[in-house]
């Protein structure tokens, strides 16, 4: 009987064990999995894709960008196929597996080490650094890894020197450009807040994918270092800072915009990357947004509803705003989960939907349904320049824009804003914020909008070989520009599609976006959609 049951027992664990054998070769569940979409919408945006990259394929594969009136190629991202890198983690998402494959070939062969000209360090860092961090975040690869290191390693720490800032604390300062004719960085006596500002989160995650902490204790530094500096309107900084010794420049512009707005984007995404383990980039995040609705939003006179987001700049304050800004109610949403005080998170919400609101007031009233590049307007009252002059001790000029020709006073009636660059550069950040938006509530209508201002895009960027920048948004029939950003792979299309896909698709729960869109792991998840 006893051998029986040993028998017995026998069996039953080797059966147990065919049987876990069996189940291992069973395909394992990945990030990937509920990011195929076969509605008609997530489709039409999967053949955008398709479309712009096969035309980049066929006459710049290689080469940094398609130029897709012309059919020829542009490198000005040191010719490291910027396109391929900052279209890895999409055509993962999108299921374009022969795409990605000859990607990751042509990955392997990249040499960091070589370009005829200069690398811009945070062009560098968010397109080639982020693109590979967060193909391996969705399928992970030796070989991206590697050549994340190669390119950090070679082209982003040597721009690194040492500083100290005005109180003597000891920092190491980025400069902006890096020969690698030289092997060293552009000596310059400024550098700008966005650009020193966005290196965080790629060398958060670099350290947390290698195991090697330097990548996130240099950019800790210069972040930690930045915003103990004081300012006037607690949370926003000058855009313009010297290396040595690192300190603003008071008297540059403040903004939110260009020049500023990735370095605020990054205290909220980094706080949660770095799984909440500084409270103070929360604290300043924070103080940024309530600046910005205490002293830089601006009531339009046509309709007080409508509010733009006025900027600082050679001791004037000027009522211009730019596409740039519109990834800023995203941004405010994520940082709600982050808010504990519940009255806080509700004026940051009532914030969100006002900004967010004026966004899509650019595109909507517009000829081709498309926002400008950048936008003027006329405020309601002085209320705001009086209340920013109180706060700098009435040393600033007040710019007041104004609808004076007959065509503008006409168009007065019907819109809020008077243009000023009137390009489309295939920009993302309206979009990004619909998504945002889309996945906080799952209502339909984010879809719907989204959907509408995909249309707009296919009807007036779209060209033979892919899509270009818009020469006027005001002008029917359009003119095009001859230019196809990497980053419409990177971000347009890819928030586009996500908002049409699965909402467990790439889980706003469990990632977090670079400022290019690349989704990098969160090593906790966070509760948001």
């Amino acid at each position: 009987m006893l051998l029986h049951r040993i028998s017995a027992c026998a069996a039953l664990i080797a059966a147990f064990t065919i049987s876990s054998s069996a189940a291992t070769v069973i395909k394992r569940a990945t990030p990937l999995d509920l990011c195929t979409a076969n509605n008609e919408r997530a489709l039409r945006i999967k053949g955008s894709f398709q479309f712009a990259y096969n035309g980049y394929k066929q006459y710049a594969f290689g080469h940094d960008e398609l130029l897709p009136v012309s059919r020829r190629f542009s490198d000005s991202r040191n010719g490291w196929g910027a396109s391929i890198v900052d279209a890895l983690d999409t055509m993962l998402i999108m299921g374009l597996e022969e795409d990605y494959q000859q990607a990751l070939q042509f990955v392997k062969n990249i040499d960091f080490t070589k370009s005829k000209d200069p690398s811009k360090g945070f062009e560098t860092n968010i397109r080639y650094l982020g693109g590979l961090l967060a193909a391996n975040d969705l399928r992970p690869n030796r070989v991206l890894v590697d050549k994340a290191i190669e390119v950090a390693e070679r082209t982003l720490l040597p721009l690194f020197v040492d500083s100290v800032t005005p109180s003597g604390k000891r920092v190491k300062v980025p400069y902006t450009f890096m020969d690698l004719n030289r092997n060293a960085p552009v000596i310059s006596g400024t550098i700008n807040l966005a650009e020193f500002g966005t290196y965080s989160m790629e060398f958060t995650r670099l350290s947390q994918v290698t195991g090697n902490s330097k990548y996130k204790i240099l950019a800790d530094g210069l972040i930690n270092a930045a915003i103990e500096q004081p300012t006037r309107m607690p949370g926003l900084f000058p855009t313009s800072w010297t290396v040595r010794p690192f300190a603003p420049v008071n008297a540059s512009t403040i903004t939110i915009a260009g020049g500023g707005d990735s370095f605020y984007e990054y205290l909220i995404k980094n706080y949660i990357l770095q799984n909440k383990e500084n409270a103070n980039l929360l604290r300043i995040w924070q103080n940024s947004v309530e600046s910005i609705e205490n002293y830089m939003l601006s009531p339009t006179v046509q309709d007080p509803r409508i509010q733009y987001v006025a900027m600082i700049s050679n001791s004037t304050v000027y009522y211009s705003s730019q596409e740039l800004i519109c990834f800023w109610p995203g941004n405010i949403l994520l940082g709600i989960t982050q808010t504990v005080n519940s009255a806080k998170q509700q004026k940051y919400k009532t914030f969100a939907d006002t900004f967010f609101t004026s966004c899509i007031e650019t595109w909507e009233k517009t000829n081709t349904d498309i926002a400008p590049e950048t936008w003027s307007w006329t405020p309601q009252d002085n209320k705001l320049g009086t209340r920013l002059n109180n706060l700098f001790g009435n040393t600033l000029k007040v710019e007041v824009a104004s609808t004076t020709s007959k065509n503008e006073r006409k168009r007065a009636v019907e819109r809020t804003f008077k243009i000023g660059n009137a390009i489309y550069d295939l920009r993302p950040e309206t979009l990004e914020s619909v998504f945002y938006y889309y996945r906080l509530t799952g209502d339909k209508k984010y879809q719907d909008l989204a959907w509408k201002l995909y249309l707009a895009i296919e009807s007036y960027a779209k060209t033979n070989a892919g899509f270009t920048r818009i020469d006027n948004v005001d002008q029917v029939p359009a003119r095009v520009q001859d230019f196809q950003e990497s980053f419409f792979f990177a971000e347009t299309l890819k928030y586009l599609y996500l908002i049409f896909a699965d909402k467990g698709c790439i889980s706003l729960n469990d990632y977090v976006f670079n400022t290019e869109a690349h989704p990098f792991k969160l090593p906790q998840p966070i509760n948001y959609q």
